[in-house]
């Protein structure tokens, strides 16, 4: 950002210049109220306003240096004192809108160090240029979440999420509209028509029928478990640049402009339903949290409101070039897809695919599905439609529903048996461990855990598991308290081993492969480690990365039993999580896992 800094002597007739001199005990200004300084000014010009005497720093505050539009409504702006104390520099905080005016304001408790202070306030105005490109060939979607008879959460004091969220779209819309750019809103007021079942689909309609290049839903935090839980956080939607570099810019600007803790971006999980029915980037933010007592009172505040519509205002045109980068490489092909699953089973169609690029470059792009629900409960062949931005073919995914094979009759163990804890990684409390690619490891490990533990008592082998069910809304943990529980189940069981099921995840999608971890110094975890590492890479085609040593590990230093922990791939890995991401790959992970633990116990 460009500072303009000229001396005072040559201000004096160009720009907003304060001359301070000693007249009494106050310290006087020359007032130049009225005047306009141009109408071209860039839309994050800096002013710097020169003074003759040091200032105090303590009252060079947003309270007694204000930028205002023209209807009187304050503009977030940051104040940086000069080295030298005599100088002001003055940054709006989001891009002023073409074409409007606005008015600098100082106001007369300015002091100098020496305590003297200006006799009255001084104001300019100045004009900004006009919008030197048309940003109306975007269309952005903000969509205010909840509202009519779903409130949302709702604080103690009685602020209701849905007023909060229609509040900052609104003026968010109106700061976009300033501009150039075409906004279309989910809802400009609280009389909604949708249900709890239409609610998603009624703003996805409205967004991908706007051809939107971007989606934006606002809503505010909960978390029950503590009050003390505060923070901004934006979630983006899974393998799409574009959205996370939204979802940067906006969080970035947030934190910048309301001062409130920084819980960062995240790529949403299926949980986060809002960021999966656009065709366009979406991109979701948390304002903080109406179960904080004190955050919750800020939130509900008209300045909160309007710093935070003009970060995620700025955070948006900030991210709208590489939106246009991003459309001047069309999408020339792709493939039909197909998978297959038991009946039964929980599967997701997944929200992005691999597409061949007009330029020749592969690339994922976002995909909306007609219908968007799976429905395993019966057997045979189901085919969904799914439509890209800028591909005028449907793409056809074919899903294949199979009978349930029959299971094995279940040996009753003998007396002495060897009894082996199953431990699914993850899955209590709010503990949802890795995700990527439209997975999470709660539910690979938990599905893997069930299937090795039935191959085992078909065996003969006692098996304990530590935990059967997705117990994240029914468990409310720590989680020290669940490991500390998984290793006390090992342990009361008199376990002969533990194993304990995990995936990985990295940031760099290539990260890949299986790895094995086991307590270093233990020879029967060694073995065991060794036997469920080679049998896991070669049943499932993953690169081996190795045995790894896991002392450091929580469940390996408080469980009596030689313990193993197995992390099986990378959800945030192509490969690997389709690999996983599938009952037939789960199957030959757990028939992996349990071949090597029998082998090991000579069974």
């Amino acid at each position: 950002m460009k500072i303009t800094r000229i001396s005072m002597m040559i201000l004096l007739s160009l720009i907003f210049v304060l001359i301070m001199f000693a007249k009494g005990n106050t310290v006087h200004a020359i007032n130049y109220s009225g005047i306009t300084i141009g109408n071209d000014v860039e839309t994050n010009k800096s002013w710097n306003i020169k003074f003759n005497m040091k200032l105090d720093q303590d009252t060079v505050n947003d309270s007694n240096i204000v930028v205002t539009d023209s209807t009187g409504n304050a503009v977030p702006i940051s104040l940086q004192v000069e080295k030298d104390g005599m100088g002001v520099v003055v940054t709006p905080k989001s891009q002023y809108a073409y074409g409007k005016t606005y008015n600098l304001i100082v106001k007369s408790g300015v002091k100098a160090v020496n305590g003297k202070n200006l006799s009255s306030e001084a104001k300019v105005q100045f004009g900004v240029k006009s919008n030197p490109s048309s940003n109306n060939k975007y269309t952005v979607t903000i969509d205010a979440g909840h509202g009519g008879t779903d409130a949302g959460n709702i604080s103690e004091a009685g602020l209701k999420e849905k007023d909060v969220d229609l509040s900052v779209a609104l003026k968010t819309g109106k700061i976009l509209e300033q501009n150039g750019v075409n906004v279309v809103y989910t809802r400009k007021d609280d009389n909604v028509t949708w249900n709890d079942s239409t609610n998603l689909q009624a703003r996805f309609d409205i967004a991908n029928n706007a051809k939107s290049n971007l989606f934006v839903s606002l809503h505010v935090n909960c978390y029950t478990g503590s009050a003390l839980v505060n923070g901004i956080e934006t979630y983006y939607r899974a393998s799409n640049d574009s959205a996370k570099n939204t979802a940067n810019n906006i969080q970035s600007d947030l934190i910048s402009y309301t001062g409130l803790s920084n819980r960062g971006i995240k790529e949403g999980t299926a949980q986060h339903k809002i960021l999966m029915g656009t065709t366009a980037p979406a991109v979701m933010v948390e304002l903080g949290f109406m179960t904080n007592p004190k955050e919750s009172q800020l939130i509900g505040s008209e300045d909160f409101q309007n710093k935070s519509a003009s970060a995620i205002a700025n955070g948006i045109l900030k991210s709208l070039p590489s939106l246009q980068e991003e459309n001047t490489v069309n999408v020339s092909s792709i493939s039909n897809l197909s998978d297959s699953i038991i009946v039964g089973s929980k599967y997701s169609l997944p929200t992005s695919v691999q597409a061949t690029m007009s330029d020749g470059t592969s690339k994922k792009v976002n995909i909306v599905w007609n219908p968007n629900n799976v429905d395993t409960s019966k057997v045979g062949i189901f085919t969904y439609k799914g439509t890209v931005t800028g591909y005028s073919k449907t793409v056809t995914f074919t899903l294949t529903v199979k009978a349930k094979q029959i299971e094995p009759v279940p040996v009753i163990p003998s007396e002495g048996a060897p009894v082996i804890v199953i431990d699914p990684g993850h899955g209590i409390g709010s503990d949802i461990g890795s995700n990527g690619n439209g997975f999470q490891e709660d539910d690979v490990t938990l599905s893997v855990g069930l299937k090795v533990g039935k191959i085992l008592e078909s065996k003969g082998v006692k098996v304990i598991y530590t935990r059967t069910t997705d117990e994240r809304k029914t468990t409310s943990l720590t989680v020290t308290e669940s490991l500390q529980r998984r290793c006390d189940t090992a342990n009361n069981a008199g376990a002969t081993y533990m194993i304990s099921i995990h995936t990985n995840a990295f940031d760099d999608p290539a990260a890949e492969g299986t790895e094995t971890l086991y307590y270093t110094g233990s020879v029967k975890g060694e073995k065991m480690a060794e036997a469920i590492q080679k049998s896991l890479s070669s049943a499932l085609g993953t690169y081996s990365r190795g045995l790894k040593d896991g002392s450091w590990l929580y469940i390996a230093k408080h469980t009596t039993a030689p313990t193993v922990l197995t992390e099986l791939g990378f959800l945030t890995n192509k490969n690997d999580a389709g690999i996983l991401g599938t009952d037939g790959g789960r199957s030959k992970a757990a028939q992996a896992i349990a071949s090597a633990i029998l082998q090991v116990l000579g069974i």
